[in-house]
């Protein structure tokens, strides 16, 4: 679990360094929920983390991803009394919340600090509201303020689903939603609590990460240190605001979302043999293509260039074979979940990168690259599949859960920071080449006849791009 958390906060600060051309409040947003976020995809399981290195995101994938993070309910609300009114919506596991702000009224700015914390506990950050301790980064409390300002945007936030029970208190004289959910332990969900102040004008949300007992986040959410004072921004600064970033956000959502369903015609997937160019003036190719059912079987394979053996070696039997694991499937057009215990193959890649620029003298060149699973469409486009394959979190399997490689045969930054950042970049002088083998683990459904079917790769030195998709065929396409 502690190398799993570094690989998490590796990722992480990666992602903070990014260059994100989005306007500054709605930058300011997205780090407020970004725990929350992450909360929330825990639920489903930790991800596999990936060496990353400083990469600018194209200004509309970016506004795309922030307008992601702050959608809004449109569930219907009723008049507001004091600050806020609010409703709520429960039906089976879903439960969501809905308010009407009153405008009539001077708003506010809200401080939550913890007048208790776990053992060993302490905040990520000064003013984060994340607190964890240092051997389980990530995997904490966080305490979530939530004003007329931020209400909006934080109806996405306040949806929850798998909901077990909500039992309604009354904490610090406000009344408390605390909320539990299905499988807790099966699934690795945490659990939350609501705090509603209407009179003064705030909610606060306590979320309590899986690793933390119900009884401890009650605990911290009993003896907050809440700190009310009246706001120097004016409801017209805020209507100003909203309006010019939602017409924003919707003209670029729009735009993403018109690109990112594009897809590709077939003959811009390149075939086994053929190179594909990449932004920096590079080009790769993939040479040959081989599915193994154990891993031992594959030329040159040694441990030297396994990214995390930690990882690989409980799935592997003694022959060489992978373990099945238990998956969760997702319907991306219904939202419908199943189960199903999974077999898993390896895949093998040998693929040549030539470097045509000159490179900076401490740059290196990514040679790793993620499986995409890919459909036809009726158009006769390719495109990302939207179904969702996740183990079930409490089996701890992440070898594959983002498709990327974990073996790559020609290894050169193995210590340190540089390993844990990259693993798979190596420098490349201008005109050379390198033909290396990376190796993937893939469930058997994408394997038919000893071939790859539906899937394609897609190289981290092209970007990764979901609205410019560079993608390089596996075998034949049909």
């Amino acid at each position: 679990m502690k190398k799993m958390n570094q690989k998490i906060q590796d990722r992480e600060e990666n992602i903070l360094q990014q260059d994100l051309s989005i306007p500054d409040a709605t930058e300011d947003k997205i780090q407020a929920a970004y725990d929350i976020v992450r909360a929330r995809s825990r639920q489903k399981g930790e991800s596999k983390v990936r060496p990353m290195k400083k990469r600018p995101l194209r200004r509309v994938w970016a506004a795309g991803f922030a307008a992601a993070l702050i959608a809004v309910s449109g569930l219907g609300v009723m008049a507001a009394t004091g600050y806020f009114s609010k409703t709520v919506n429960q039906e089976g596991g879903e439960l969501s919340y809905a308010f009407e702000v009153n405008y009539d009224l001077k708003p506010v700015e809200v401080q939550a600090v913890p007048g208790y914390l776990p053992e060993g506990m302490k905040e990520f950050e000064e003013g984060s509201g994340k607190y964890w301790t240092e051997e389980d980064y990530g995997h904490g409390i966080t305490i979530m303020p939530i004003t007329v300002f931020n209400v909006d945007w934080a109806k996405g936030l306040l949806d929850f689903s798998h909901v077990d029970q909500v039992e309604k208190t009354t904490i610090h004289g406000m009344e408390a939603h605390v909320i539990t959910y299905q499988e807790e332990e099966k699934y690795e969900r945490g659990k939350d609590i609501l705090l509603f102040n209407p009179e003064e004008g705030y909610v606060l949300r306590v979320y309590g990460d899986f690793v933390v007992p119900m009884k401890e986040v009650k605990q911290v959410a009993e003896n907050l240190e809440i700190t009310v004072s009246e706001s120097s921004l004016e409801y017209a600064d805020l209507k100003g605001m909203d309006d010019a970033e939602k017409a924003a956000r919707e003209e670029a959502d729009e735009e993403f979302w018109r690109l990112a369903d594009k897809g590709v015609t077939i003959d811009q997937i390149a075939k086994v043999g053929e190179s594909i160019k990449v932004p920096d003036g590079n080009e790769v190719t993939v040479n040959k293509v081989q599915v193994y059912d154990s891993l031992y079987d594959i030329p040159g394979y040694t441990e030297d260039g396994v990214y995390d053996l930690e990882e690989l070696k409980p799935w592997l039997n003694a022959d060489g074979t992978h373990k099945p694991y238990q998956r969760i499937c997702t319907d991306g057009a219904t939202g419908e979940e199943k189960e199903e215990k999974t077999e898993v193959k390896f895949l093998m890649v040998e693929a040549t990168m030539k470097q045509n620029v000159e490179p900076a003298p401490d740059g290196d060149t990514a040679l790793d690259a993620w499986l995409v699973r890919v459909e036809k469409r009726a158009d006769g486009t390719w495109n990302r599949i939207k179904d969702d394959y996740l183990p079930v979190p409490s089996e701890h399997y992440s070898l594959q859960v983002d498709g990327g490689c974990f073996f790559i045969s020609v290894p050169e930054n193995l210590e340190g920071t540089k390993r844990a950042h990259s693993f798979f970049w190596r420098h490349l002088e201008q005109g050379e080449s390198i033909t290396y083998t990376l190796i993937f683990a893939v469930d058997a459904d994408l394997v038919e006849d000893g071939q790859i079917k539906d899937a394609v790769l897609s190289f981290n030195a092209t970007g990764n791009s979901p609205i410019e998709p560079e993608f390089s065929a596996l075998g034949e396409l049909e």
